[in-house]
């Protein structure tokens, strides 16, 4: 019998809960993404998901705190964004957002103070 042993590879980062914070988690997923055999249309496809559950904990006058977990596996990529509710984006934004990054990604999850999102990664041909 062979043991495969998942290797996970995580990134936390923690900014403030302003628009202008979003671009950061962005670049964030980007270099990620890199050590991953995702497309190109699948990383705008995360970027697209990521600031749309971003925006959900931001405020312009915030003075909390945005965090975003990326965790690497061998299969997928797991992001969860958590950050105070913020009552700037309207039922009916939160909910175009929450459409948008199911189109997006493989799984979500949606709670009241985070959003975990799941991309599936595709095996290297060798």
């Amino acid at each position: 019998m062979t043991k495969v042993e998942s290797s996970t590879r995580s990134v936390r980062l923690k900014v403030p809960a302003k628009p202008e914070y979003i671009v950061l988690t962005r670049l964030a997923l980007s270099a990620v993404c890199r050590l991953t055999s995702l497309e190109p249309e699948d990383v705008a496809d995360l970027k697209l998901a990521v600031t749309e559950a971003a925006t959900a904990f931001v405020g312009e006058h915030s003075e909390e705190q945005l965090t975003c977990g990326f965790e690497l596996e061998d299969e997928h990529l797991a992001l969860e964004i958590g950050g105070p509710h913020s009552a700037v984006v309207s039922a009916e934004e939160q909910e175009l957002g929450q459409a948008i990054i199911r189109a997006t990604v493989d799984e979500c999850d949606f709670g009241p103070d985070r959003v975990r999102l799941v991309k599936y990664l595709k095996r290297d041909e060798q």
